[in-house]
């Protein structure tokens, strides 16, 4: 396959999956070349309408995307962000775990308190598939959880789906929280990581006690992770999950240090020779490359590790390299109890319009998802792949000029999808077995026909936050 040149610009909103039912199987360990024997159930659930015409694509032309900007918000899950726009598969109401339906509420922009959105709650709400525990989470008994935006809620993302594409498939790489969660955002696994971080004694560290995190320049620094597992362990824990048993699960993890070494995609970029870099501060709880020793001590963190304020010099200045992480700071990442989500909006706004203005428009994708469900209700039953996840669905947007006008992709997706579509344009291997069998996000995309680009552009207004 033609090497292809392709900035991606991702807003991480979460993983795609066909609806259906949970199916149980044996998973194998995460990153493991070999871990096949429980996705046979997994392949069903691939849509396969698209297949043809992504083949056809790639015939009729030569790919145009050089640019990949991959932008990674927090904590909202589809329904709630999009259970009631008018095309798509959301839902306006849902059951609680005493088998009472309710109808899901506005939502407000400013979300307080923050919800559980640990792998734990992930699956409790997820519940074997019945996705009524969502009341059962921590704060959950306030059903602030059950809530949802209208279109004067996040006006400018409905305008964006309206315009280019919105996945209603895709879903979280497991079943939470924020820090595993953005290590398969680069490596299509997390290492087993199945938390935020703790201290040495167990103590859990949060964002007021231990700002900035460190991860592998603090040795004071844990996270709680699966432990070797064979095959009996790997069909236990997906059992407990399919039973919602919290006990059980945990009976399996370790404490172990927040400092992972496995592959990521920067690791395959730069021996391709492909220019990328990951917008995020030293020291934030989302930078997943702090976890990552060989990245964090090498050559390649100055120049490619960066504070988010640099990338719009780097789109103005001519600089845009052809994959970007884009992770935007706290107060604007739309997390529960942190952000507004009217803030979040217009910072991405901000960076689509400069996207549209620029001379990378004509040849740049641009991918925006949710890295959890932050504790908020959806409906979908999540493929069970493996005994990480997949967890409950988030919001994705695929802005280019080359997307489908309006379209409502319902391929399954997960946060490997992703890298599936940059190891693709680049014609990369994968790096575990998850981003092996993801979807390539092709279908997103009609390269039979020149766009124009110009009538592509949507150049939003900011709103009024005091407004919202």
């Amino acid at each position: 396959m033609k090497k292809l040149l392709v900035t991606i610009a991702v807003v991480l909103l979460v993983t795609t999956i066909a609806a259906g039912p949970r199916l149980v199987g044996e998973g194998k360990e995460l990153g493991d070349e070999a871990a096949n024997s429980n996705l046979p159930r997994a392949t069903a659930l691939l849509p396969t309408r698209d297949g043809a015409l992504r083949q056809l694509s790639r015939l009729q032309s030569d790919n145009p995307i050089e640019h990949v900007v991959f932008i990674v918000k927090e904590n909202r899950s589809y329904d709630h962000y999009f259970g009631r726009y008018p095309r798509g598969d959301g839902a306006t109401s849902g059951e609680i775990s005493t088998g009472r339906t309710i109808p899901l509420v506005r939502a407000p922009d400013f979300q307080r308190p923050d919800l559980g959105h640990t792998f734990g709650a992930g699956v409790v709400a997820v519940n074997g598939g019945a996705m009524n525990g969502f009341d059962l989470i921590r704060n959950g008994e306030t059903l602030e959880g059950y809530s949802s935006f209208t279109r004067d809620g996040i006006p400018n993302y409905w305008a964006y789906a309206d315009n280019f594409v919105l996945g209603d498939r895709t879903f979280a790489s497991m079943y939470g929280p924020t820090f595993p969660e953005h290590l398969y955002m680069v490596g299509a696994q997390s290492g087993g990581a199945a938390s935020n971080k703790f201290g040495p004694d167990g103590t859990i560290l949060d964002a007021a006690t231990n700002n900035p995190g460190g991860y592998c320049d603090d040795p004071a620094e844990f996270v709680r992770a699966f432990r070797n597992l064979d095959a009996e362990d790997r069909a236990t824990i997906m059992r407990a999950e399919e039973n919602a048993n919290e006990s059980v699960i945990k009976s399996f993890w370790k404490l172990v240090r927040a400092c992972f070494d496995f592959k990521v995609l920067p690791d395959s970029l730069n021996e391709a020779g492909v220019s990328w870099r990951y917008y995020d501060k030293n020291g934030s709880w989302f930078n997943a490359l702090l976890a990552i020793k060989h990245i964090r001590y090498s050559k390649y963190w100055g120049p490619n590790v960066v504070p988010p304020e640099r990338f719009l010099t780097d789109v103005q200045q001519g600089r845009l390299p052809a994959v970007s992480w884009v992770m935007p700071g706290t107060n604007k990442n739309e997390h529960p109890a942190v952000s507004s989500v009217c803030a979040g909006e217009n910072w991405t706004v901000r960076h689509i319009n400069a996207l549209m203005r620029s001379e990378y428009w004509e040849s740049t994708a641009i991918v925006i998802t949710w890295d959890d469900f932050g504790g908020f209700f959806d409906h979908v039953p999540p493929p069970h792949y493996d005994y990480m996840g997949l967890g409950p669905r988030v919001p994705l947007l695929v802005i280019s000029p080359w997307a489908r006008r309006g379209y409502i992709d319902h391929t399954t997706y997960e946060f490997s999808s992703v890298l599936k579509f940059i190891e693709t344009l680049h014609d990369l291997p994968p790096l575990t077995a998850r981003d092996r069998r993801a979807d390539d996000m092709f279908g997103a995309f009609d390269f039979t026909h020149r766009p124009d680009f110009d009538a592509r552009k949507l150049i939003l207004k900011q709103r009024d936050c005091s407004k919202a």
